[in-house]
């Protein structure tokens, strides 16, 4: 798979952006804060319908644009093994004289229909990785997740939507527990719930546990070839070790005034997480700087050759700073390890960050306060 062109309006610093890309590897160059990582956010955000960073999507929109023009549009054209195809993403500000607190309303289309968020997931087949997952292991469960959700969904086009009726029944119960807590129901409502959420708890649970067990083996062989000695693994913490929605329901119950006490579900899906161990310890506490980098990197490389053995193609692969808090060695690694049959647009500070490399770009491009150059040569 791989992207044709791109168009931005109104999104981040990016005022107008019409950028075509082509095969093979692209190099991005440009000071902090010209948009390096709003590009490759905006792609990430069609590929899964969510931002690598944290904040409202209202943030999304162009600060500087104008209350008539309180919306941000994305656009990709993309060509794959099923044939040519476009998305489109639009975020458009329900209050936009509110700018960044304003709420928001979203539009997806895929091939000029009007599609739901969920929707997205695998119709733009892109791993990405970036600064943010400097703090993977060490962060908090709630990333983790993040990216097991998006990794899963690309692959299983069921995953999303299933995870979108979780959440919804999660909120409908967690307001049920509230009530129950002032006293305005009672606790035996609580049943119709547990019952309703048990399945797509399950269904997540074991969909999650399967994707993991699948990318294992990859992760830790792409972590040796990165360079490292010791033996690295990923494991899933669940909640919840129950793979049966009648025996879901019931530990619900058994949990159930605890539950009430808190007034949140404490235990579910939401709170499941994803665990690295270095010869057998957590990577979290044991681990060092590059180590941890290069345990993240080997989960998104294991994830590219994943998805490319499942969709038999290669996603896109987008690598943001990619040389940072890389010593040389593990960058020479890194650009070993660059599939040469995919797409990759790959952005630094440097340009000649592969100067001393076998790997060379195609395409050379300087960003400046939303603005896209062709390099020359």
């Amino acid at each position: 798979m791989r992207i044709g062109r791109i168009e931005l309006t109104n999104f981040r610093n990016y005022q107008r952006l019409a950028l075509d890309l082509p095969e093979g590897l692209s190099l991005v160059v440009g000071s902090n804060g010209q948009g390096k990582t709003n590009l490759v956010d905006a792609i990430h955000i069609m590929a899964t319908g969510r931002s690598l960073r944290a904040g409202p999507e209202a943030s999304w929109v162009r600060f500087e644009a104008s209350s008539t023009e309180g919306f941000a549009r994305l656009y990709s054209s993309l060509v794959s093994a099923d044939g040519p195809s476009e998305v489109e993403v639009v975020v458009a500000r329900t209050r936009p004289e509110d700018g960044e607190y304003s709420g928001v309303r979203r539009r997806v289309r895929i091939d000029g229909l009007r599609r739901r968020v969920a929707e997205l997931s695998g119709q733009l087949l892109a791993v990405s990785f970036s600064p943010m997952d400097l703090e993977f292991w060490t962060g908090s469960p709630s990333g983790r997740r993040r990216w097991l959700d998006t990794a899963a969904a690309q692959l299983d086009r069921a995953y999303m939507g299933t995870l979108e009726d979780y959440e919804a029944l999660l909120s409908r119960r967690n307001a049920l527990l509230r009530r129950v807590q002032a006293g305005q129901s009672s606790a035996e409502e609580l049943g119709f719930w547990d019952d309703r959420i048990a399945v797509p708890a399950v269904a997540l649970g074991m969909a999650r546990q399967h994707y993991l067990e699948r990318i294992g083996p990859g992760v830790a062989e792409a972590f040796g070839a990165m360079g490292e000695a010791l033996a690295f693994e990923i494991e899933y913490r669940p909640s919840s070790d129950t793979n049966d929605p009648a025996g879901y329901a019931a530990m619900l119950l058994e949990i159930r005034d605890v539950d009430v006490t808190r007034g949140t579900s404490s235990t579910g899906p939401h709170r499941d997480d994803v665990g690295g161990l270095l010869e057998g310890r957590p990577i979290a506490h044991v681990g060092s700087r590059g180590q941890l980098r290069v345990a993240a990197l080997s989960l998104k490389l294991a994830q590219h050759d994943l998805a490319r053995l499942d969709r038999a193609e290669a996603p896109v692969l987008l690598l943001d700073d990619m040389g940072a808090e890389l010593d040389l060695n593990h960058r020479k690694l890194l650009m070993e390890r660059i599939p040469r049959d995919a797409q990759v647009l790959a952005t630094a500070a440097d340009p000649g960050l592969f100067g001393d490399s076998s790997v060379r770009p195609v395409a050379g491009f300087r960003v400046s306060d939303g603005e896209i150059f062709e390099l020359d040569g």
